[in-house]
């Protein structure tokens, strides 16, 4: 690769090589767990981005408080009962929340499709598998936040609770 005006090129073929998305971003992991964490830290470091840790919903907000966010990544169920949709509904209350990618060891087809349908990103597997992470979480950064205005119908605190789901 060779550098010009700020732009990198292939010397191979002459073509402008596209910026890394994730690049010298903040991007928050929302993991109680430290082999997840362990796990995207050795993912994410080969990007250039800071990888910014929480263990609960009152740590990523000290978090989101301190540094400027691109991406939010979060285990779909967290120890204190709170799930994924808590995470969400706390990035809809910031001026401009960034997106939210959910990760689920037993993600299916109607967690997914309630993921999307709330306002989240996209929803990784676990075990994550690096090239998936890259991909997902790098076009999470490139649109920034789609998150709607408003919290979608059914999108609170009491009512992921009641109704059991994550």
């Amino acid at each position: 690769m060779i550098t010009f005006g700020g732009s990198q090129f292939d010397p191979g073929n002459g073509t402008q090589v596209a910026d890394d998305p994730v690049a010298d971003k903040n991007i928050l992991a929302v993991f109680p767990f430290g082999e997840d964490r362990a796990t995207l830290d050795r993912i994410l470091k080969q990007s250039g981005c800071r990888l910014r840790f929480a263990w609960s919903l009152e740590d990523m907000q000290t978090v989101l408080r301190s540094y400027p966010i691109a991406a939010v990544i979060s285990e779909s169920r967290l120890p204190d009962g709170r799930t994924w949709r808590d995470v969400l509904e706390t990035l809809l209350c910031l001026a401009d929340p960034p997106p939210l990618v959910v990760a689920d060891r037993l993600a299916d087809d109607r967690l997914w499709a309630e993921v999307l349908n709330l306002g989240a990103y996209d929803l990784l597997i676990k075990p994550f598998h690096p090239a998936e992470v890259l991909r997902t979480v790098g076009m999470a950064c490139r649109c920034g936040n789609q998150l709607p205005a408003e919290p979608p119908a059914g999108l609170d605190a009491g009512a992921s609770k009641a109704s059991g789901h994550s």
